[in-house]
């Protein structure tokens, strides 16, 4: 599926203005675009730091939702893997419309550019072991990404059907399985929505990323 295109163009220009704007200590730091995701830019900002942006308005909500759910997520994974969580906010303005956050910037590369073996298992699974724990009732649910497995199973055996997917046979039998087994009847939990190859880094240390839309919620 493509990458959605961006309904507000992001570029250093505009950062440096909006840095200008509300963060002026941090105005002169380099800038340079690191990436173009589905739902956010980001921005580098010197050696420590990054700059957040939705690029699209289906993602400004979910930036809210990080500023203020995502620290003390980090706090609790942090003995495991530090998380990029805001720093500091930014609101709209310098014509762009959306609030934004500078966080954290953490080495690495995607997990998925190379085999990260037994270590990088070992720490995910720990991961998601801190994560998935109840969630206070007003944290954000995602009618998508945080729903039993078998309310996608007609969309996720379409696309296997559908697309040039590897191995997609294997793969379908895999979900049938996993979607059969009874949905959980416990409170609603945090989840990671979106822990895809490209969403976690690995280092030496490996490290997990909330490269967030806001990827996290409660189901």
């Amino acid at each position: 599926m493509p990458t959605p295109a961006a309904e507000v163009h992001v570029d250093v220009p505009l950062v440096r203005a909006l840095l200008r704007e509300q963060h002026p200590d941090l105005a002169g730091l380099p800038l340079a675009v690191a990436a173009h995701g589905w739902d956010n830019v980001v921005v580098r900002l010197g050696d420590l730091l990054a700059v957040r942006l939705p690029r699209r308005a289906a993602a400004a909500a979910l930036i809210e939702h990080e500023q203020r759910w995502l620290p003390g997520i980090a706090r609790r994974v942090a003995p495991i893997v530090p998380v990029p969580d805001p720093v500091r906010t930014g609101v709209p303005g310098a014509g762009y419309p959306w609030s934004w956050s500078i966080v954290r910037w953490l080495p690495g590369h995607p997990a998925g550019e190379r085999a990260g073996g037994v270590h990088v298992a070992t720490a995910l699974a720990a991961f998601l072991e801190r994560l998935h724990v109840p969630a206070p009732a007003d944290a954000p649910h995602n009618p998508v990404r945080a729903v039993p497995l078998a309310e996608r199973s007609a969309a996720v055996l379409d696309r296997l059907a559908t697309s040039d997917v590897p191995r997609a046979p294997e793969l379908a039998a895999l979900w049938r399985a996993a979607a059969s087994l009874p949905a959980s009847a416990g409170p609603p939990v945090w989840v990671h929505g979106d822990l895809h190859r490209s969403t976690c880094s690995s280092s030496p240390t490996p490290t997990a990323t909330a490269c967030r839309r806001s990827s996290t919620s409660a189901t």
